[in-house]
């Protein structure tokens, strides 16, 4: 496997698991000549083996924190929504 971006072989030693299943795999994995990181999802069928890579700013450790988390609901996106609109302060203040 390479890196999408600058076309190196991937160190397959240094892939963190994040998640096995019996037909799928997904995995971080960091380039060691360009350091560009990517989550990859494989997965295998009656059709074959299918992969697709995913470039992320995520180092492994927060990759392996974050992946099985529950995802953002619409009510949580509404609710940002409306808190921004109504912040009337720095951005200081709301980090």
């Amino acid at each position: 496997m390479k890196c999408p971006v600058c076309d190196r072989n991937y160190n397959h030693t240094r892939a963190l698991v994040l998640e096995e299943e019996v037909n799928k795999t997904a995995f971080h994995v960091t380039c060691e000549n360009c350091k560009i990181s990517t989550i990859v999802l494989v997965s295998s069928n009656n059709f074959g083996l299918v992969s697709l890579g995913i470039l992320t700013d995520l180092d492994k450790n927060e990759a392996k924190r974050l992946y099985k988390n529950d995802a953002i609901t619409s009510n949580q996106v509404i609710e940002l929504h409306q808190f921004l609109k109504e912040f009337d302060g720095k951005v200081k203040e709301f980090i």
